[in-house]
């Protein structure tokens, strides 16, 4: 467990979004696709810095039910946007909370925070007041050390609690594995990152030849050993069998298990050679 507490510090340093996007989820999260207009304070085109406009990444959206589990209080979705060039690099992210509460129930948002290692901060300043009401917040300054998840938190009028995430880290490497052949060099990654308010792992296989050299992938796994006991999924890459002449990449990914005990957490690569031989590549943490 120390070993991926470790690893996920990493994901709380993470600048930037996964360049893959998002993954599906079930439930009542919702992907916003509609860009946001262009930022007040947003330089002009013929600025010398690059122009930028707030566009759309994560919204949330989850409605919560009094004590009998039937009764709705009402929807509550965190949201967040980041800040785009025009030359597309993300140099900011902002969010808000909206709130819909139910007739006869109050919402009051107190506090949230990026998972990238900075403390909390008051959605209000000075505390938000009771809301019975359609509300939506300010945007949040603009957070610039990395999206992470946003989690924004708060109480209900009867004083019970409610919390959401949305957004995303950067997958970050925890361990790699990296051996060169005659054919080129071939590494695989085992990364992690926290989306929304679910930790995820992957592994990576990438190949960089030499020429006239090239691997055939066979497969990409990802896994835990938890108390002795070992899950994981695999992705077999022969569909068919296709020798890789240039560069290479592949991943797999899950939901981290609940870490516990002794652990190991890894990732694995299967490929053969051109001499027919295959070999397995692994990283792991262990602890």
């Amino acid at each position: 467990m120390r070993a991926l507490t470790r690893a996920l510090a990493s994901v709380a340093a993470a600048v930037g979004i996964a360049a893959t996007g998002s993954l599906a989820t079930a439930g009542t999260a919702m992907a916003a696709t509609s860009p946001a207009p262009r930022s007040a304070g947003a330089a002009s085109p013929s600025s010398a810095s690059a122009a930028t406009t707030w566009q759309a990444m994560d919204k949330v959206c989850k409605t919560y039910t009094a004590l009998d589990g039937v009764t709705s209080r009402g929807q509550i979705c965190a949201e967040v946007q980041k800040r785009v060039t025009d030359t597309g690099s993300v140099t900011g992210y902002r969010g808000r909370v909206v709130l819909a509460p139910a007739n006869g129930y109050e919402m009051k948002p107190t506090t949230y925070h990026w998972n990238t290692g900075e403390g909390l901060s008051a959605v209000c300043a000075g505390g938000c007041a009771p809301q019975s009401g359609a509300w939506t917040s300010a945007w949040s300054p603009v957070h610039t050390a990395g999206s992470g998840p946003y989690k924004v938190q708060g109480e209900f009028g009867d004083g019970s609690l409610w919390d959401l995430h949305a957004s995303w880290s950067a997958w970050q490497t925890a361990d790699q594995t990296c051996l060169t052949y005659t054919a080129g060099k071939v590494c695989v990654r085992y990364e992690v990152r926290g989306y929304r308010d679910t930790l995820q792992e992957r592994s990576r296989l990438s190949y960089t030849p030499v020429k006239g050299g090239y691997i055939i992938p066979i497969s990409i796994g990802v896994g835990s050993k938890i108390n002795g006991n070992t899950t994981g999924i695999t992705r077999t890459l022969c569909q068919p069998c296709t020798k890789r002449t240039t560069s290479y990449s592949a991943t797999v990914s899950r939901d981290t298990p609940n870490p516990g005990g002794t652990n190991e957490y890894y990732a694995t690569a299967r490929f053969e050679h051109p001499n027919g031989k295959t070999s397995t590549l692994k990283a792991a943490i262990t602890g």
